[in-house]
């Protein structure tokens, strides 16, 4: 009787499992006409229909197609509908490789609209590097592990985040996939500028540009939710300007600009205005950064990205301070730091200290000036912390001291202290700085000529960008001469 029973209800799985197919096979066929511009739609029905299999395989794509025009919170509602239908498989490979792909796409979506570092974007990557260990499915652990990177670096957990992009290299090494190479080298170049290492970060950065195929677009999208042929660029922009190369790091920036244009993809022309506002407030250019400003924040508001609009809250109050209106300025960049910190990327929590404490200083509120200081400090000195910012911090501390009580042997102590770590950091545009700030300090103890040739040296290196505001004013002391 009960072989019989068995028998039958192994027919009766069967039989239904047939007219499962049929009805699916009658909805494509239904549906095909939209299927691939609104997969939705055909989500829809198949979760009418009760066929769970499908309606998961459509809600996915729906998913990622609203993800790839930046419709974010689009996106994690067709996910969601895709994982409540979880249950309703059978077969645990097939329901864990289902789970896996809608927690890599969810951690995505949530990176983009929630902020790269809040613990639900963990949460989504590590569950979806658990199914992959779990089920063997060692081809789909580079966006899990590549999420996770990205968690960590903003985070500026950067002991881990560096543990994890050397992962992705070696491993990459080891794998037949370009686009794999392409994220391993942009996660190492990332962290490697975090850490101070700007030689190691350019030459990482300079091989992932290398690698990059216009072909490979949508993969790139796909795999990491962000266009490394923008992001790298933007962040070697960056690199280029601290070991010296501020005209190269424009041009650069202007290539990712370019691409993000082309590609016609929200969220890389989010990463393209904001990240080059960066290098603009490094070449002093506060009316380049004011001008530009307005449209980063109002596109970053309209697709609700809110790590990028915190960034461009944080460099339009800065210009505002240069210019001018310095309480407007510090309550916006104070707003941007707010916007960071709920969440909890630290990763620009010392730059942005920097930014407070040099409008303090220019509008001559020292008693602020030290305060932020003091709290970019202590942040430098926590293990694995952020240290691409480190000189300026400290040369910030000595201008402080110089300009508010002109304690000239404790602004030499500072400054010395930042000129020790922009020369084992191989980062010329700070050393100028801190030069510029140490003939301040000679020039106050009226002997300026003794430090004219270590500013002379220094200026002498470099072959561009000689219309930025540190280089006029280098000339323009050395010219006095």
């Amino acid at each position: 009787m009960l072989v019989r029973d068995a028998a039958y209800e192994s027919l009766l799985k069967s039989r239904r499992q047939q007219l499962h197919g049929q009805i699916a096979r009658a909805l494509e066929e239904s549906f095909a006409d939209i299927a691939a511009s609104q997969p939705e739609i055909v989500a829809h029905h198949f979760t009418e229909a009760g066929l769970a299999e499908p309606a998961i395989d459509y809600w996915l794509k729906a998913g990622q197609q609203a993800a790839r025009r930046s419709a974010n919170a689009e996106a994690l509602n067709h996910l969601a509908r895709g994982l409540e239908l979880l249950p309703n498989i059978d077969d645990p490979m097939l329901r864990n490789k289902s789970e896996l792909l809608l927690q890599t796409s969810l951690g995505h979506s949530l990176r983009s609209i929630k902020g790269w570092s809040i613990d639900s974007v963990k949460h989504a990557y590590t569950r979806a590097l658990q199914l992959c260990k779990e089920s063997g499915f060692d081809e789909h652990t580079l966006p899990a592990v590549f999420g996770l990177w990205t968690w960590n670096f903003l985070r500026a957990a950067l002991g881990e985040a560096q543990a994890l992009a050397e992962h992705l290299v070696n491993t990459a090494e080891n794998a037949d996939d370009s686009v794999f190479r392409v994220l391993a080298h942009e996660a190492l170049g990332f962290t490697l500028f975090a850490r101070g290492k700007f030689v190691a970060a350019h030459a990482a950065l300079e091989r992932s540009i290398s690698m990059c195929e216009d072909s490979k677009a949508t993969a790139y999208l796909d795999l990491s939710a962000q266009d490394p042929r923008v992001h790298v660029r933007l962040y070697d922009g960056i690199v280029l300007w601290l070991l010296g190369y501020p005209d190269q790091a424009l041009r650069i920036c202007a290539d990712a600009r370019r691409y993000a244009e082309t590609s016609q993809h929200p969220f890389s022309d989010a990463l393209a205005r904001t990240i080059s506002l960066r290098v603009h407030q490094l070449r002093g250019e506060a009316a380049v950064v004011a001008g530009q400003a307005d449209a980063a924040i109002a596109l970053c508001e309209e697709h609700e990205f809110v790590h990028y609009l915190a960034m461009a809250l944080i460099l339009r109050g800065w210009a505002s301070a240069q210019q001018g209106e310095f309480e407007k300025g510090i309550a916006e960049i104070q707003a941007g730091l707010e916007k960071e910190r709920a969440t909890d990327a630290l990763l620009f929590e010392s730059y942005t200290l920097g930014l407070l404490a040099d409008a303090c200083v220019k509008n001559e509120r020292y008693g602020q000036a030290f305060d932020f200081l003091h709290q970019a400090q202590s942040r430098l000195d926590e293990e694995n912390s952020e240290r691409y910012y480190a000189a300026e911090i400290y040369r910030l501390l000595g201008e402080t001291y110089l300009r508010s009580r002109q304690d000239l042997d404790q602004a030499e102590r500072w400054l010395c202290k930042g000129l020790t770590v922009a020369r084992e950091q191989k980062a010329k545009s700070f050393e100028l700085k801190l030069c510029l700030s140490m003939y301040d300090v000679y020039e106050l103890r009226h002997n300026a000529d003794a430090y004219r040739p270590q500013l002379g040296e220094i200026y002498g290196s470099f072959n561009e960008g000689f219309d930025t505001t540190d280089l006029v004013r280098a000339k323009a002391r050395l010219k006095n001469a």
